[in-house]
């Protein structure tokens, strides 16, 4: 962890000079805060916010280079690169004790590639990634102990292809399809001794077919057929030793008959 936040510091820092290395003529102002003759900011700024501060440089009255955000104990909480007065490159927020909280990354002041968080442990909690402002990419969703809970891919700012889910042992718990953003294809869930749990088919965000439930030791435990998204026919529900106890007649979503066993 050490090693990777002295290597973002370095590239900012490096990138960062080398925007400064350009020549201006000032007209007023100090070796800081300095203002040239067309009443634009030159230089290194520091802008106060009450108790923080920002420390940056200015080029013809645009940002440029790497920007930094200190706290009110005076310790850097936040490095920004910019270019031509917008956010491109890395952005890195640290806590109170330096260590790294959030690595994001920007084109023209939208988020662009890693979006990287982590806690106060220094454990990965979701890292994504961004393409023009939206999601586009694989997306991860961690557990506290950094097991992975979710691995999902979007596309253009929508979930696409399969998402999996994982319980805090690494077992795979859902699968679920999705195209365009919508619920599309199989959508399955499973027990955490892997044995599955339910299945059911979607087209475009709509239920259809058949849906089966099942208890942990593969008897089924509930079936029945969606039409139009809704509950249609006989829906029957067993117990653990596969007794019928419950059957229920749907049309389009409402009751029409109830009976027990």
């Amino acid at each position: 962890m050490k090693n990777r936040i002295f290597l973002l510091f370095l590239i900012v820092f490096l990138i960062g000079q080398n925007a400064y290395a350009q020549s201006f003529k000032i007209e007023n102002g100090d070796t800081i805060n300095r203002i040239d003759s067309n009443n634009l900011r030159q230089g290194k700024w520091i802008e106060p916010r009450g108790m923080v501060f920002f420390e940056g440089f200015y080029i013809d009255n645009l940002r440029e280079g790497v920007w930094i955000f200190y706290g009110v104990d005076e310790k850097p909480i936040t490095l920004e690169e910019y270019h031509h007065g917008k956010k491109n490159g890395v952005t890195i927020v640290l806590d109170e004790d330096g260590k790294l909280r959030n690595e994001r990354h920007f084109k023209n002041d939208k988020l662009d590639g890693l979006n990287a968080f982590y806690n106060k442990s220094g454990v990965l909690v979701f890292k994504r990634h961004y393409k023009n402002g939206v999601l586009h990419g694989d997306f991860f969703n961690y557990y506290d102990n950094g097991t992975l809970m979710e691995h999902s891919y979007y596309q253009y700012g929508k979930k696409d292809s399969i998402s999996t889910f994982y319980n805090e042992t690494g077992v795979v718990i859902a699968l679920i399809h999705y195209s365009n953003g919508k619920l599309n294809g199989l959508y399955k869930t499973l027990y955490d001794n892997g044995m599955v749990r339910s299945e059911q088919l979607y087209k475009m965000n709509e239920a259809v077919g058949k849906y089966t439930e099942y208890f942990d030791n593969s008897r089924v435990k509930i079936e029945g057929q969606y039409r139009e998204g809704k509950k249609d026919g006989k829906w029957i529900e067993y117990d653990i030793n596969g007794k019928k106890i419950k059957e229920t007649t749907y049309k389009l979503g409402n009751i029409v008959k109830e009976k027990e066993f």
